[in-house]
């Protein structure tokens, strides 16, 4: 690891940017069926521009939603790059044929590329049955497939996701899942004997492995549990862990060691905001985890679990027709990570009938719950921010 910080350093202050390429600090895993040789950290929207520059120089060679970044977006950098050096997916939120070609290649023209390897259905399956029934993203895939713009059909999701990331294995339709994988989902793998069980980390991890047994490369996100906005509202987070993790740095690689122990989990991804951010998220490829971040982990779950949703959908079962809790509370949380704009827009997209409506009686959400987390409460502040 010290290797790779240092290549990742010596970038800050080097001039133009090389095809990336496997660097020997940097560990590679190939993604399942679809052959590509890839590290475990996986770029997505940076908060610098010198950072993609950092990030390429360090190895990384492939790239989350291209085409849809907001500034800095430096397609510009990617364009000036060998196509062969690196890989790329964007995201399709429409599960609508015309609409999800019109996602394309509106990406597709912003990056200035002619090809776009992954067409990823970005969380737009509510349920198991979406997965066998609503098949027009599908169409549109291989119709762009078939004219030579993409390659791989992907999915992201976090709106239901154990039970919808089930039906996807089994459908065998998508050369990479992307889902949340961290100690608290989709129940909190610490302290799973507290709560009673729908599907729970045991059921969640063997889908993976069989997953990646079938050649679906399985990609984390949500690493990071909202990252360091969110642990801020955690009353005393850091103090109950500091004898174990001792900073963010240290939670932060921890997380990351944790996520890839996981069987059959190839890499990770996530937005970052600061060159240390990145640094630190490079430098932790390829560690171990600990028994001392282990035990830290347990006590970070235990605290940070009474405030983070898992995105589990038994609110949204139990209140068929109600509120999309999770994507609201998913918004709320990208607005505490210093993107409100990009909440509220995702907010304003939601159906008029899920969003938050002033004045109602939100207290089935939190007899739902089957982790007690305050979810009238946390709903009263996401209306605050995003309404």
């Amino acid at each position: 690891m010290k290797g790779l910080t240092a290549v990742a350093a010596a970038a800050l202050g080097a001039a133009g940017t090389a095809p990336a390429v496997e660097s020997k600090g940097m560990k590679y895993v190939t993604l399942g069926r679809t052959g590509m040789r890839v590290p475990q950290f996986l770029g997505d929207w940076m908060g610098e521009r010198d950072m993609y520059d950092i990030a390429l120089k360090a190895g990384v060679n492939y790239w989350h939603k291209i085409g849809t970044w907001r500034n800095p977006a430096p397609y510009d950098l990617f364009r000036s790059l060998d196509r062969d050096s690196f890989y790329c997916d964007t995201i399709i939120d429409s599960l609508d044929k015309d609409r999800a070609i019109q996602l394309f290649e509106k990406s597709l023209a912003a990056t200035g590329l002619k090809m776009i390897d992954g067409f990823k259905v970005h969380s737009m399956y509510k349920s198991a049955e979406d997965i066998k029934t609503k098949m027009g993203a599908i169409q549109a895939f291989e119709e762009l497939k078939r004219q030579g713009k993409t390659r791989y059909l992907m999915l992201s999701q976090h709106i239901n996701t154990a039970e919808v990331f089930e039906a996807a294995v089994e459908s065998d339709l998508f050369d990479l899942i992307q889902i949340p994988i961290n100690p608290t989902v989709p129940q909190d793998y610490f302290t799973k004997e507290e709560f009673p069980r729908r599907i729970g980390q045991e059921q969640y991890f063997r889908t993976i492995k069989k997953a990646a047994d079938k050649g679906i490369a399985i990609v984390a996100q949500k690493v990071f549990l909202g990252g360091t906005k969110t642990w801020d509202e955690v009353k005393g987070l850091r103090d109950k862990v500091k004898e174990y993790l001792p900073d963010d740095k240290g939670i932060a690689t921890a997380l990351i060691h944790w996520t890839l122990a996981v069987p059959g989990v190839a890499a990770f991804g996530n937005l970052l905001f600061t060159r240390n951010q990145l640094i630190e998220n490079l430098a932790a490829v390829g560690g171990k985890l600990t028994d001392s971040e282990d035990k830290g982990l347990e006590l970070f779950a235990k605290a940070i679990g009474t405030h983070v949703c898992r995105m589990c959908g038994t609110c949204l079962r139990t209140n068929p027709g109600g509120l999309a809790v999770s994507e609201i509370l998913r918004f709320k949380s990208y607005h505490a990570q210093g993107m409100p704009g990009m909440a509220r827009a995702y907010y304003a997209g939601l159906p008029e009938d899920k969003k938050l409506r002033p004045g109602e009686d939100r207290s089935p959400y939190d007899r739902a719950c089957r982790y007690g987390l305050p979810l009238a409460s946390l709903l009263k502040d996401a209306e605050r921010l995003l309404a």
